[in-house]
């Protein structure tokens, strides 16, 4: 999948569009909300580590921060299904803006979704 996606250049892109879309869209409005008082360009960058590894490619998150471990470092923030809706959407929008082939986009969507249901504890 990172070879097919194109690599840490493109989720670089790709993560530095969906915060602009979280941050500048009031459909995200509930999910940029939960960044409140953090530095929303540390969240940009483990999700890049995160994506790059989680894609196939380098362990970036792994060798900086440890397992990711999605519930337990999500746990201190408010992600009910709004909030995994609008994480779903901005990141809809990015791919959409992205060079990533749509088949490729639809993949890690469904992906996205499965992982922001878990977060969310919401159930497809």
């Amino acid at each position: 999948m990172y070879e097919a996606l194109g690599g840490f250049p493109v989720i670089d892109s790709l993560v530095d569009d969906f915060y602009q879309v979280m941050s500048t869209d009031p459909a995200a409005r509930d999910c940029f909300a939960t960044h409140a008082g953090r530095d929303i360009r540390e969240s940009a960058e483990k999700l890049k580590a995160f994506l790059s590894g989680w894609t196939g490619g380098p362990q970036l998150y792994l060798e900086r921060h440890g397992h990711p471990r999605l519930r337990m470092r999500h746990f201190p923030f408010k992600i009910g299904p709004k909030e995994g809706d609008q994480w779903l959407y901005c990141m809809r929008v990015a791919l959409s803006r992205s060079p990533i082939e749509t088949g490729v986009q639809e993949e890690l969507l469904a992906s996205f979704a499965q992982v922001t249901s878990m977060l969310s504890g919401t159930r497809d």
